[in-house]
C-alpha cells in the first residue's frame, strides 16, 4: 500500500471524514483527497500530526514506502551487479546472485526474468521445468523487455527441447519487425536510434547468415559459402567505413574463421592461413577493447564500451577458436605441421 492508501483505510477505521481530516490539518479537503488517491502525498511536516489523529506510530504510516523504496534499491542493485558479471562471462556467480534474490523477493518479475535468462545460458537442459514455469508468470509482463525476452527464450528452450510445434507457437507471438519509433522520435534522439540500428544490424546479417549458410537444404557449395561470408565482411566495412570497428572486430574475427574453414575444405591453403591470421589480428584488437566513439558517418553517435556488452562465458575468444580450430584439424591435415599453422595455433592460444 502507498502512503495515501493507509492514510485513507486509517481514516475510515476511525470514521473520520476527509473534512473533518483536513479540518484538523489546516489543509484543503481537496489536499486530503489528493492523498489518497496518490495524486500527492502529504508534507513530512503532517506526518507526526497524523500519526497521533490515528495514534499510530509515523512507522506505520511510512513503513510501507519505506520497505517498497528499500527493495527497489536492491533490486537496482541486483540488476547492475548483474550486468557487471554478464559482461564478465561469470555465469555461476550470476545464478548465485539471482538465487539470493529470489529468495529475499520470490514474486518480484525482475527477478523471475534475470534467473530464468541465467538458467537459459548456462543450465537449460536440468532446468527445462523451472525455466518454462518462470516464463509462463512473465508473459503477461507490462515491460515489453521481459515479455519479448521471455517469448524468445520459451520459444528456444522448446526447440531444444525437440518440441518444434511448441516453439513455433512463441515464435509467432513475435510482432513483425516495425520499429514505430522512427515515426516518433525527433532530433538527437532520432539520430541515435537510427544510428544505434545500423550499429546492431551486424549482428543480425551475421547471425542470418550462418543460419542460411548451416542450413544443408541451401545446398551451398564451400566456395559459395565463402563468398557469401566474404560480402557480409564487406558489408561490415561499409558501415564501418573508417575500420572504427570496436566491438566488431569480435564478428569479423569469427567470419574471418569461416572464410578460412570453406578455403580449407577447398584446399586453397595460402588463402585460409592468410585468413586464420586475420582471425588473429580481429582479435586482439577485440581484446584491447575497452570503450570507442565510433567515427563512420552510419554510426558516428553511437558510444560503446565494455559495460555494454555481454559474455555468455569467461572462455577468451582465442581458446574459443583454436578449439574450434582443433575440431576441424581434418580440413587443415596437409598444412598442420608446417611452421606457419602452428604458429596461428600458438597465437591462439595466447590470446
Amino acid at each position: 500500500m502507498s502512503i495515501g492508501t493507509t492514510i485513507k483505510k486509517l481514516r475510515r477505521d476511525r470514521n473520520i471524514t476527509q473534512e473533518q481530516l483536513a479540518e484538523m490539518l489546516g489543509v484543503s479537503t481537496n489536499a486530503v483527497s489528493q492523498w489518497e488517491c496518490d495524486k500527492t502525498a502529504p508534507d513530512i511536516s503532517h506526518i507526526p500530526i497524523l500519526a497521533n489523529i490515528f495514534e499510530v506510530s509515523a512507522d506505520i504510516l511510512l513503513e510501507i514506502d519505506i520497505a517498497k523504496s528499500k527493495k527497489q534499491f536492491e533490486i537496482n542493485e541486483f540488476t547492475a551487479k548483474y550486468a557487471e558479471l554478464h559482461s564478465q562471462g561469470k555465469t555461476e556467480e550470476r545464478l548465485n546472485l539471482s538465487r539470493a534474490m529470489q529468495k529475499k523477493y520470490p514474486n518480484d518479475e525482475t527477478v523471475r526474468y534475470y534467473l530464468m535468462r541465467v538458467l537459459q545460458n548456462g543450465y537449460a537442459n536440468e532446468n527445462f521445468d523451472e525455466i518454462v514455469a518462470l516464463g509462463e508468470q512473465l508473459l503477461n509482463s507490462t515491460n515489453m523487455q521481459f515479455r519479448m525476452g521471455t517469448i524468445q527464450c520459451l520459444c528456444y528452450m522448446y526447440l531444444n527441447h525437440g518440441d518444434k510445434e511448441k516453439a513455433l507457437q512463441y515464435a509467432d507471438m513475435i510482432p513483425p519487425a516495425m520499429d514505430l519509433r522512427l515515426h516518433v522520435l525527433e532530433g538527437d534522439e532520432l539520430v541515435k536510434h537510427c544510428q544505434n540500428y545500423f550499429w546492431k544490424v551486424c549482428d543480425h546479417m551475421y547471425l542470418y547468415m550462418k543460419y542460411l549458410i548451416d542450413c544443408k537444404e541451401a545446398g551451398y557449395t564451400p566456395e559459395e559459402k565463402h563468398s557469401m561470408w566474404n560480402i557480409l565482411y564487406d558489408m561490415i566495412h561499409m558501415i564501418f567505413s573508417e575500420n572504427d570497428f570496436g566491438f566488431w572486430h569480435d564478428r569479423l574475427g569469427r567470419i574471418s574463421f569461416f572464410m578460412a574453414l570453406e578455403s580449407g575444405k577447398q584446399k586453397l591453403f595460402d588463402r585460409a592461413m592468410q585468413e586464420l591470421e586475420q582471425v588473429i589480428m580481429h582479435f586482439e584488437s577485440y581484446q584491447n577493447f575497452n570503450a570507442i566513439s565510433h567515427t563512420s558517418l552510419l554510426v558516428n553517435k553511437v558510444k560503446v564500451d565494455l559495460s555494454n556488452i555481454a559474455k555468455s562465458t569467461d572462455e577468451t575468444l582465442g581458446h574459443m577458436y583454436l578449439r574450434y580450430l582443433n575440431n576441424n584439424d581434418v580440413v587443415f591435415e596437409m598444412i598442420k605441421d608446417t611452421p606457419r599453422y602452428i604458429n596461428i595455433k600458438e597465437q591462439l592460444s595466447n590470446l
